[in-house]
């Protein structure tokens, strides 16, 4: 059994005609140690599957589906039991490190609050392992750091005391929900070799959430590429980079930059926007910004099947098509 396995996910917000379906059917499994990534253009269903698992989802949220960990199924958890899960087993590194972490508390106590209330730590205990997570994670001079406050920290080094904050406790899984979104390319590496580092070195699993495929391809072990709140493809990260499936995975790749390449290859967007949630296209909701539709995905809605060691909700193969 995988440490984590979401089984026909959907998430419905309330909305002004009805419910509003945000996340429709998503499947996927993490395992221990691994990193395993969900890639998508923002407003695909990424973070509300993430938020799905934790529990935090808005109170009127409807959630349908399990979400087995360990055995258990989190959807059927009330929320007292949920507390012990969350933070404790499983840890979330939100997206943007200058709100996450709150203005008014310092280092210390908000790596400390944690310590104290899953794991029953005294003052003192919580104080030296706050000092380990932040020597782990690289913060220089640990102990002054712990009398200081978000705002006296750059944006990098507040995004590693992100990644303390949810190490704390030594969870089995950490969400990293765009971790380095806000950060340029030098401080982007940084923070993915520090989730590398700590995967290998604690057996750490991590769900990595994120629109850049150029970021996924350096750290995650598997893939799964959502789109209007559907996976439409998944498999082995290497495989998928090298030999796209889906239309929409090409597209995404397509759009990266290619240093090597020069000037000599442009970039290439995807034509038209993502749906509104509100209006989704019929059959696949791909196909009015696919240049490879045909009759069929206008009325048809693609099931996931498997397609060479991957899943993959397209009949079309578009290096075929190239070809």
């Amino acid at each position: 059994m995988s440490l984590l396995e979401v089984e026909n996910l959907r998430v419905h917000l309330p909305g002004a005609s009805g419910p509003v379906t945000v996340v429709d059917g998503v499947d996927f499994a993490v395992e221990e140690g691994q990193v395993f990534g969900l890639a998508g253009e923002s407003g695909s269903g990424k973070t509300m599957s993430a938020l799905a698992v934790l529990g935090l989802l808005p109170r009127r949220a409807q959630v349908e589906g399990r979400i087995i960990y360990r055995g258990r199924d989190l959807v059927a958890l009330r929320e007292r039991e949920m507390r012990s899960v969350r933070g404790r087993e499983i840890a979330m590194i939100f997206q943007d490190p200058m709100t996450s972490l709150h203005p008014m508390l310092t280092v210390g106590r908000a790596l400390s609050e944690h310590l104290r209330q899953h794991l029953k730590l005294s003052r003192a205990d919580a104080q030296r392992r706050a000092v380990e997570l932040l020597e782990e994670v690289r913060i220089p001079d640990p102990e002054g750091s712990l009398r200081s406050y978000p705002h006296h920290f750059s944006g990098g080094m507040r995004q590693r005391i992100a990644i303390a904050v949810a190490l704390i406790c030594n969870p089995s899984i950490v969400i990293a929900d765009e971790p380095t979104t806000a950060l340029d390319v030098t401080v982007q590496a940084g923070i993915l070799g520090l989730l590398d580092r700590l995967r290998q070195e604690n057996g750490l699993s991590v769900l990595l959430i994120t629109h850049d495929l150029g970021v996924m391809s350096s750290i995650a072990d598997r893939v799964s590429v959502m789109y209007a709140g559907r996976i439409v493809e998944s498999g082995a990260t290497a495989e998928m980079m090298q030999r796209p499936r889906h239309p929409y995975t090409e597209g995404l790749l397509s759009a990266l930059p290619h240093p090597e390449a020069g000037d000599e290859r442009p970039l290439v967007a995807i034509p038209g926007s993502p749906p509104a949630p509100t209006d989704p296209p019929p059959g696949c909701r791909f196909h009015p910004r696919c240049t490879y539709a045909v009759d069929s995905c206008r009325t048809q809605v693609p099931q996931l099947v498997e397609v060479d060691a991957r899943r993959l909700a397209c009949p079309v193969d578009p290096l075929a098509v190239k070809v």
